[in-house]
């Protein structure tokens, strides 16, 4: 019996290349004003691989879920929903990456994730300024190779729908939305930029990232320009690091015209091994301020 089944599963094998992946994370904070706290931090599972093609070239797939540590279920936190962060198949090679599905944006890899730096992901200013854009549904994607330390992507989303009270007939558009950004890196340096055009208001998100690392140092920045909702809000954030073998402090500063206050964080994280981290930190938003402690195992 065993024969027989090493038989069957064996071709199954070989055709693809698949890896369970994931990260368990928890929080203990205090919030002024609050009772402690314990909680998940953006816990995930998922699974990603590629199976040859032709010529070199690879077919890949990605899938990952919220998973809350709060109530050993899929989802965001509680459980009950907002399960989904990554579904994407596609193919590579030297020609580049083409990539189809729920994935990140190239706003979200090159200018979003520089300066998200810290541990704590309820502290890293992310959710702010991203709304809704660092993953894109129904989406189709390219990005380049690097070519002498170049990179472009270009993304396209075409969800079947319209905007809220618009017709196929009225706006002509085919688009819901698109995603272009340009990275240059070289010797640590590395300078991106991206624009995000929203149909059918014709609202656009841009935003610029700087980063440079040498050695344990690690400084980033980046700007952001969002015409959502008539607005014409900007946001600056600035974040460094500082690690020492196993240890890394790391601090960043948020400006934005989406709040009233400014916001900065500082934290110490411990490499604990290869796949554990532990953490405290401090976060200080104006009138709120919080402390949390914090451990996450990769897998």
């Amino acid at each position: 019996a065993l024969a027989v089944a090493g038989a069957l599963t064996a071709p199954i094998a070989a055709q693809a290349d698949a890896t369970l992946y994931g990260s368990l994370r928890l929080n203990l904070s205090n919030y002024d004003g609050n009772d402690l706290n314990f909680s998940d931090n953006a816990s995930r599972i998922g699974i990603k691989g590629s199976t040859e093609l032709f010529s070199g070239a690879k077919a890949i797939f990605q899938f990952e879920q919220f998973v809350s540590t709060e109530t050993g279920a899929f989802g965001y936190n509680t459980g009950s929903g907002n399960g989904g962060r990554l579904a994407s198949v596609g193919v590579t090679g030297d020609f580049g990456t083409v990539n189809a599905g729920r994935q990140w944006s190239p706003f979200a890899i090159w200018t979003l994730f520089p300066t998200d730096i810290l541990v704590n992901s309820d502290n890293s200013g992310t959710s702010g300024y991203a709304a809704g854009l660092h993953r894109l549904n129904n989406t189709i994607a390219y990005i380049s190779p690097a070519m002498s330390g170049f990179s472009f992507a270009a993304v396209a989303v075409a969800d079947g729908t319209d905007g809220a009270g618009d017709t196929a007939a009225a706006n002509g558009e085919d688009l819901d939305a698109y995603n272009l950004a340009v990275k240059y890196s070289v010797d640590g340096l590395t300078l991106a930029a991206s624009t995000i055009g929203l149909e059918p208001s014709g609202d656009n998100v841009n935003s610029l990232a700087a980063s440079y690392k040498t050695g344990g140092v690690y400084v980033a920045a980046r700007f952001q320009q969002d015409e959502r909702n008539g607005a014409n809000e900007d946001s600056y954030e600035l974040a460094g690091s500082y690690t020492m073998d196993n240890t890394t402090l790391a601090a960043n500063f948020i400006d934005d015209d989406n709040t009233t206050e400014d916001a900065y964080s500082l934290e110490v994280s411990q490499k604990l091994g290869k796949a554990a981290k532990a953490f405290v930190g401090y976060y200080d938003k104006g009138t709120t301020d919080s402390v949390a402690v914090g451990y996450r195992v990769d897998f």
